[in-house]
């Protein structure tokens, strides 16, 4: 099918790939230097700042939700451009460190009528690739619960529908890293980390595509 309708890059609009080598190296040579959810000035061992109390300990992002890699991260979500999950989860491998290696790897879970819409769950694809360039346990114990969308809601709306929206089984207490495409308000993975402790995870962490202002959203 690449010979027959090729893709061209998202970022540079050369013919063979969804997102080029060079694309892919120009985004991860930028890296995102500020705390994910403050926006002000980072720690030196994880993208989050000294104020900012959250369940997780420690964040990384891709980038900021702009040029080529919004455009990557949209076809993928939007357009079932199932391709862009390997360079996707490539810029994933280029910003985290490394983890121990009884970290568990977690998606936050998409709900089902998006997955129906997308025909995939996008979240756990990516997950599920990290978790192969790494060598680690997928762990899909958190479930979504209901079928609110963020999309066009306030920070208070986002904030009440991340409270109720998941749940998790037991899980093995070990680091758990939660993956997510775009980071806004950062109500999902609040919660979302908050039930993988409850569950009785060791430590999360969390690493996303994309840092977005509810403002672009």
């Amino acid at each position: 099918m690449n010979t027959l309708m090729p893709h061209y890059c998202c970022s540079c609009g050369r013919i063979g790939a969804v997102l080029c080598e060079h694309c892919k190296y120009d985004i991860i040579s930028e890296p995102f230097e500020r705390c994910l959810v403050c926006l002000g000035p980072t720690s030196a061992h994880s993208q989050l700042c000294g104020s900012c109390h959250e369940p997780y300990v420690r964040a990384w992002c891709v980038g900021e939700r702009a040029d080529g890699l919004k455009k990557t991260i949209d076809l993928y979500k939007y357009k079932s451009t199932r391709a862009a999950a390997e360079p996707l989860s490539v810029l994933l491998d280029g910003v985290v460190p490394h983890l121990p290696p009884e970290t568990r790897v977690v998606p936050v879970p998409t709900i089902a009528p998006h997955v129906r819409i997308r025909g995939y769950d996008h979240i756990t694809i990516l997950a599920r690739r990290f978790a192969k360039h790494r060598e680690l346990q997928l762990e899909c114990g958190l479930q979504r619960v209901g079928t609110s969308h963020q999309q066009g809601s306030t920070r208070r709306q986002r904030i009440a529908q991340a409270k109720q929206a998941f749940r998790c089984d037991a899980v093995e207490y070990a680091p758990h890293l939660l993956i997510d495409d775009v980071f806004t308000t950062g109500a999902t993975l609040h919660y979302a980390a908050k039930a993988l402790y409850d569950a009785g995870a060791s430590e999360v962490y969390v690493v996303v595509l994309s840092r977005q202002t509810l403002e672009n959203a």
